[in-house]
């Protein structure tokens, strides 16, 4: 009896050890895997600083990076970066912008490109094809690409800006840009305009349906800028890049401020009361051509301004991604602000040029 009792206790002695010994060993093998590991929480799992982009290993034969493979860590902004060389920026709701990129269209555009998708993804690069028109050399087919949607017909295109305080006085000095690869341009520009005829979704017209069957308004001829009136163009001159963005100055500043709501130069009130039909009127009325029609607006809070980035390409391949990281106003004083992101802020521009 005593011997049974004996053999049992160091049964549940072997067992207790065994059971010991087993749970040490899962405890290390656990604590090893979660040491071995980052921990990401949540909150982390998206975050990048601004300008960041992500550092992928390299890609292609012997590790070589290739042109396609260069842009596959672009990382869009989520908010705009701040220039490092200005010491004193301040936020203005005075001035708002929308971003509407080249190719980012609408799938019942008539006017949609061709575009080119590399494989093994899917997404769409503008197909922009270069032109052999001088022996010896190659050059794109338009002299300048436009980063948002170009001239079309009966419209001007670009991206809507908002002046939604009349009397604010700013000019545009500075822009910042996230380019994938800069040396695949060689020139930058930018150019506004108010597109009298313009509205919100970049249609042609804001004419009715219903007057348009009716014949009581006029039809359009076709042609880029029509009912436009040109705000200020100017080079951009490279300043410095930083945190991954090119920051520009513009060679000369735009004013965006005493800006005229009429599309018409002529005094329309001077217009003679014989001059009612331009198909059958004397040589002199077409001085009032334009009165005729209604071009006029009443405010430029609506997005009738519009902006356009222009890009020259050098002749080199390669995929071309772009997006506006910020936009730098000044104020008469020399003050500076950056202007409102509005709709579309983490779109940009994709194009394949070769």
């Amino acid at each position: 009896m005593l011997k049974n009792n004996f053999m049992n206790k160091i049964y549940l002695l072997l067992v207790g050890l065994l059971v010991i010994i087993f749970a040490g060993g899962a405890y290390t093998y656990f604590l090893y895997q979660n040491e071995s590991q980052p921990l990401i929480l949540p909150q982390d799992a998206n975050k990048k600083s601004v300008g960041e982009t992500e550092n992928l290993p390299p890609q292609g034969d012997g590790g070589q990076e290739t042109r396609e493979t260069k842009n596959a860590g672009f990382v869009p902004l989520l908010v705009p970066p701040l220039p490092p060389f200005i010491s004193s920026l301040k936020n203005t709701d005075d001035v708002k912008i929308d971003f509407h990129y080249e190719g980012d269209y609408p799938e019942e555009s008539w006017q949609e490109p061709e575009f080119y998708t590399p494989e093994g993804t899917d997404e769409k690069f503008l197909s922009l094809s270069k032109l052999k028109d001088r022996e010896g050399e190659y050059a794109y087919g338009q002299e300048y690409h436009s980063i948002f949607s170009s001239e079309g017909s009966h419209w001007y295109g670009g991206s809507p800006v908002y002046l939604l305080n009349k009397d604010s006085k700013y000019s545009v000095a500075y822009a910042g840009f996230k380019i994938s690869d800069r040396e695949l341009i060689s020139e930058l520009k930018m150019e506004f305009g108010i597109d009298y005829n313009a509205d919100l979704s970049l249609e042609k017209s804001k004419s009715s349906p219903f007057s348009s069957i009716l014949g009581i308004e006029p039809a359009y001829a076709c042609g880029p800028g029509l009912y436009l009136r040109p705000v200020g163009d100017s080079a951009l001159k490279f300043v410095e890049e930083s945190g991954g963005i090119a920051w520009y100055r513009l060679e000369k500043p735009i004013a965006l401020y005493n800006l005229r709501l009429s599309y018409c130069d002529q005094d329309c009130a001077s217009k003679p009361a014989y001059c009612t039909n331009l198909a059958d009127d004397p040589a002199e009325c077409d001085n009032y051509s334009c009165c005729f029609f209604d071009a006029s607006i009443q405010t430029l809070e609506d997005g009738n301004l519009r902006m356009h980035v222009l890009y020259k390409p050098n002749d080199k391949e390669g995929f071309l991604k772009f997006q506006t990281a910020n936009l730098i106003l000044t104020d008469s004083a020399g003050a500076n602000y950056q202007v409102k992101m509005g709709e579309d802020f983490d779109h940009y521009y994709r194009a394949y040029l070769h």
